[in-house]
């Protein structure tokens, strides 16, 4: 018997609207990064941009 493996921290797709901190003259984009949690996200885009929440999204091919 072999034991199926279970995500215990599923990863989502996290949307941020960011502005650049380093140039003040930026306009808005979107961001998007994988994590699991939206603190993990933030943690990963926020030292180069201010950031908006958007939106949660669930990553292709990962059961929830």
């Amino acid at each position: 018997m072999t034991a199926t493996p279970t995500q215990a921290h599923p990863k989502f797709l996290w949307r941020f609207m960011a502005l650049s901190r380093a140039d003040m003259n930026a306009k808005p984009c979107r961001l998007s990064v994988e994590a699991t949690s939206e603190k993990e996200a933030r943690k990963i885009l926020a030292p180069n941009f201010i950031l908006s929440f958007a939106a949660r999204l669930p990553v292709p091919g990962v059961a929830v």
